[in-house]
């Protein structure tokens, strides 16, 4: 009996994923060794913090490779998600993204891709989780700003727009990224969301 496998390529790795095992090998050339520690050293902090992210199970230094071994999360991208899922499910995992975060950057981790996230977030069982570290920085720059200016790009399309206006000011995103950079005060970013009910769907 075979096992699903899953490839892709990134930027300087590939993924070689084995679905059923749980199990997905990010696969880096020698001269990138220092990338994959980083990544992996970082997934091992986040992970201890509680954080979403993909568990570390080991890193492998061979001939002419450095291997990530990780576990598989399997779900919807983000932007798959934006798009698929009803308006009260969005609130719920946009919610439990920022507070995750807000704790990634209360350790003074940067991550640079959240102004686009084409598939740096899954969504697994409502729970999202944040697959790749590899150009994470320690900066106390927040990241939190770039989610919501992605956000207010996504509204450019008009379902995903009115989807976005039953949970959220989006009138009110602009304002709010600012002055979150400003005063990094989280409650300005909750009271964005508005208090939904059961006619939300």
């Amino acid at each position: 009996m075979g096992t699903r496998i899953k490839i892709e390529l990134g930027r300087r790795s590939i993924n070689i994923m084995f679905v059923d095992a749980k199990v997905n090998l990010k696969i880096f050339p020698k001269k990138f060794y220092v990338n994959a520690r980083k990544e992996y050293e970082l997934l091992q902090e986040l992970s201890i913090q509680g954080i979403n992210v993909p568990k570390p199970k080991m890193l492998m230094d061979v001939e002419s490779s450095a291997i990530l071994v990780r576990e598989y999360i399997e779900g919807d991208f983000f932007r798959d998600a934006i798009y698929r899922y009803p308006p009260e499910k969005i609130k719920k995992f946009l919610l439990d993204l920022i507070i995750n975060l807000r704790k990634i950057e209360d350790l003074n981790i940067f991550i640079p891709e959240f102004s686009t996230l084409y598939k740096n977030v899954i969504i697994s069982d409502e729970k999202p989780y944040i697959l790749d570290l590899e150009r994470a920085q320690y900066s106390g720059r927040p990241i939190i700003p770039q989610l919501l200016g992605m956000l207010i790009r996504l509204c450019s399309n008009k379902k995903v727009k009115e989807k976005l206006a039953k949970i959220l000011h989006i009138d009110k995103l602009k304002d709010a990224a600012q002055r979150y950079k400003k005063t990094r005060n989280i409650k300005i970013v909750l009271e964005l969301f508005k208090n939904t009910d059961q006619n939300v769907g």
